[in-house]
């Protein structure tokens, strides 16, 4: 058996439309429901391979979501240079003006 289904035509069916196709024992049904694409397969090799793409698909989009959170943790560990260059001129500024006071302070006193 032999069921030739182009993925454009898979994705323009209305919704729950179906493929299926019959040889000997071997049976295989395409269906499509919005965005999934459902295949029931009740041939062993066909079975085997149907749970192979199954199996390689949830393997991807795992790896996919553990990329995602890794780039969102990494764009939320990123700081902004902008934020760090006014808060080190705060810092150099009220540093300055402590300075400043200290020195004069000391002065005041040495100078009793």
């Amino acid at each position: 058996m032999r069921l030739t289904i182009p993925a454009d035509s898979l994705l323009r069916l209305p919704p729950l439309a179906s493929y299926s196709g019959k040889s000997g024992q071997a049976n295989v049904s395409v269906s499509r429901d919005r965005d999934v694409i459902t295949v029931y397969a009740s041939c062993d090799s066909l079975q085997l391979l149907v749970e192979y793409y199954e199996r390689t698909s949830t393997l991807w989009q795992e790896r996919y979501e553990e990329m995602s959170g890794l780039y969102e943790k990494e764009i939320k560990q990123r700081s902004n240079p902008v934020k760090i260059f006014f808060y080190g001129l705060g810092v150099g500024i009220l540093l300055s003006v402590l300075t400043t006071i200290i020195i004069i302070l000391k002065r005041k006193k040495d100078g009793k």
